[in-house]
């Protein structure tokens, strides 16, 4: 069995969405990754084995409008702070 943290897959998608309405904020997998480990680790886990459809039922019951909140919050927490401090170089474009 896998355990499986469905918390990623809604602020990879969150993160995805402010990313799509910003510009001048950098996009690598580095920068991407870091968001997505800062927004993470200021929620809590929401882990599930994957088997018998236990993910479904009980993602059901997760789709609150406080954990919405909450995500949207910690994710453009996570794209702001990340874009002002990225962990690489920034590219000067001519």
């Amino acid at each position: 069995m896998a355990v499986y943290n469905y918390l990623e897959d809604l602020i990879q998608l969150k993160i995805t969405e402010i990313l799509s309405k910003r510009e001048g904020v950098c996009r690598c997998d580095k920068c991407t990754n870091d968001m997505l480990a800062f927004a993470i680790n200021g929620l809590p886990v929401i882990a599930y084995v994957t088997s018998d459809g236990g993910i479904h039922r009980e993602v059901q019951n997760m789709s609150n409008d406080r954990l919405k909140i909450d995500i949207a919050t910690r994710c453009v927490k996570a794209v702001e702070i990340v874009s002002k401090n990225p962990k690489h170089k920034i590219k000067q474009v001519a």
